[in-house]
């Protein structure tokens, strides 16, 4: 069957091209506008087979929409049209948002015309929103002010809605109308590329600014995780004999959390306050749209997310059914999609950074992973850090399987719930390693290095090597015992105070374009009070002697080797660790971000290391 797609990119799309693609029985045309970014969204995908995918170049905002002739003579081959794009911006002016959504379902509706005079229109498969007051039974009426207060992105989209219902109506086309709820990232990763929707509600919980719920206990978010919606829209696009229906992607009320209960769930999990009460989103709205909600940065419009009624979903239920497939939240998953937007909002365009790495869940840790064969190399990053610094030197170990872990608390891994701080940590890397299916080559840095420790003495089998970078071997300073006052200092630090500290303890041994990298990292990490309380947490558990404790008389010596920075003014060997195989250089405690190409030089060496 011959498929058109848009948005075939974005959010929503790229997930349902996959989909479609990996079922193998699909000519797609996917509508473009630039090829190189296709193909990067293609090595991202890791589409198998992508011989089924043509591009199109055009664009949704021209006329015919922007197709050569010759483009548009193989779309009007399609048995199926999927109208998956537009922009997730919900403060889209009204020429712009006219432009997004109002024009293209115009040229779009001319296109699919034209095929059911040729050759016949199977289904046309329009995404809107759930807000959208227009269904397959009220579309012919007068709706004359139904849409004429809302913000001009929705009041386009459903005015889109409308016209493709009437246009398509009359041509006796079938038009199946998906409306997703706010989505959300994946159902088991959590991982939601889009910063847009529930985002907003995220920010303004880490910020502070959520002492009030919005709308409170009979008010709630309908919502849908990305590959659930993209399932059933690959499953709709499939069915034998398309009839014209409405779709909504959503749980019902009752078995949502309401609104006051899904912002308690983001308070603990970015460590912030519950709120003491709630709003009324007929005092609150109005609030945001003054110049006091204009310097609070949250959106009066984002309030329209928050609803009080009940959608029916009977038709999705129906088609779930025959095709068994469901897109129910699953409430297990909310803390790592709070985490990875969370990480998200504090490091923009993370996702531009990370090269042939795929982020992914591996048992309750998010990680980026490099796959190849042979043993797995697994690092784990100290704290005031995270996957991405130990990159570079991931980077030069080529031709290996590389998994670079954020640690609970961490980057976009969500906080564990031990009672021990450290067990925790522990207990977590131990599934990870359980998660591979043969022995792993562990390496760890600062914080890192002990973790990967205390995993090698309860797990030793499943270790094929040991490398450990300035590993805490006693205990921290009692300047972090109380996390309380680490947190506020971490949340008042500077970057000129954080190069000072730096440079003072000689963790960096002198200023570098590295350390400048380094210190906007941190930076934007403690923007984040997740992480700052992580960070906080970990140091005032290193403060105590049994928590650094370690048994290295019953280590292997051969496996085991540490590579230690001289300069470090904070940590040295203790001698019941100077019977391993050690190697010393001339740096500060931080050198994997000062020197990483001294550390890679070592890492290399060290993984040819017999174990023998």
């Amino acid at each position: 069957m011959n498929l058109f797609l848009t948005g075939g990119t974005g959010f929503i799309g790229q997930q349902v091209l996959t989909k479609l693609a990996s079922q193998r029985q699909h000519r797609i045309y996917v509508l473009i506008r630039d090829s190189e970014r296709f193909a990067q969204t293609l090595r991202k995908l890791q589409v198998e087979d992508a011989s089924s995918i043509i591009p199109i170049l055009g664009d949704l905002s021209k006329a015919q929409l922007g197709m050569s002739a010759a483009d548009r003579q193989q779309v009007l081959t399609a048995d199926r049209i999927i109208h998956a794009g537009g922009p997730m911006n919900i403060q889209l002016s009204q020429a712009d948002a006219e432009r997004s959504f109002l024009q293209p379902i115009v040229e779009l509706a001319a296109l699919a015309s034209e095929i059911q005079r040729t050759k016949g229109l199977k289904q046309f498969i329009h995404l809107v929103g759930f807000m959208s007051p227009y269904n397959g039974q009220n579309f012919m009426q007068d709706h004359d002010g139904a849409i004429e207060d809302m913000p001009p992105y929705e009041r386009m989209k459903f005015q889109a809605d409308l016209y493709l219902r009437k246009a398509l109506h009359q041509e006796g086309i079938p038009l199946s109308t998906v409306n997703p709820s706010v989505v959300i990232g994946d159902s088991f990763s959590g991982m939601t590329e889009q910063i847009g929707g529930l985002s907003i509600l995220v920010d303004a919980v880490r910020r502070n600014l959520m002492p009030l719920a919005p709308g409170g206990r009979s008010s709630w978010i309908p919502m849908v995780h990305i590959d659930h919606a993209a399932s059933f829209i690959a499953n709709l696009a499939n069915e034998e004999e398309a009839k014209s229906n409405t779709y909504y992607l959503l749980d019902s009320q009752r078995n949502s959390p309401n609104v006051r209960e899904l912002v308690e769930r983001m308070a603990d999990e970015l460590r912030m306050r519950r709120p003491v009460g709630s709003i009324p989103l007929g005092v609150l709205k109005p609030l945001l749209g003054t110049r006091i909600g204009r310097r609070l940065g949250i959106p009066a419009e984002s309030m329209n997310f928050i609803v009080r009624t009940d959608f029916p979903v009977d038709t999705k239920l129906e088609l779930e059914e025959q095709n068994g497939g469901r897109t129910t939240v699953v409430a297990d998953t909310l803390p790592y999609v709070i985490a990875d937007l969370d990480a998200r909002l504090s490091h923009p365009g993370v996702d531009r950074e990370r090269g042939s790495y795929t982020q992914r869940r591996r048992s309750n840790v998010v990680v980026l992973e490099r796959e190849a064969p042979g043993t797995p190399v697994i690092f784990l990053h100290g704290t005031f850090s995270g996957a991405a610094c130990l990159m570079p030197i991931a980077d030069a170990l080529e031709g290996s399987p590389i998994c670079l872990v954020d640690l609970p608390g961490f980057g976009h891994s969500p906080l564990h719930r031990h009672a021990s701080v450290i067990d925790g940590y522990v207990e977590s890397v131990a599934a990870l390693i359980d998660d591979f299916d043969r022995p792993v080559i562990l390496i760890g840095h600062s914080f890192g290095a002990l973790i990967a420790a205390k995993v090698m003495e309860r797990v030793g089998s499943r270790i094929d090597k040991l490398l450990l970078m300035q590993p805490v071997l006693h205990p921290a300073r009692r300047t972090y015992k109380y996390a309380g006052v680490t947190k506020s200092v971490l949340k008042l630090l500077s970057p000129s105070a954080l190069r000072r500290t730096l440079l003072k303890t000689n963790d960096f041994t002198s200023p570098s374009p590295l350390m400048d990298q380094y210190v906007r990292h941190v930076m934007d990490d403690l923007r984040s009070p997740r992480i700052r309380a992580a960070n906080a947490e970990v140091m005032a558990a290193l403060t105590q002697p049994e928590n650094v404790s370690l048994q290295p008389s019953t280590w292997d010596p051969g496996k085991v080797r540490i590579l230690w920075g001289t300069q470090d003014r904070t940590y040295e060997i203790p001698a019941s660790f100077r019977h391993l195989d050690t190697t010393f250089i001339p740096f500060g405690h931080q050198f994997p971000m000062e020197v990483p190409v001294q550390a890679v030089d070592w890492v290399k060496g060290s993984l040819t290391f017999s174990t023998d």
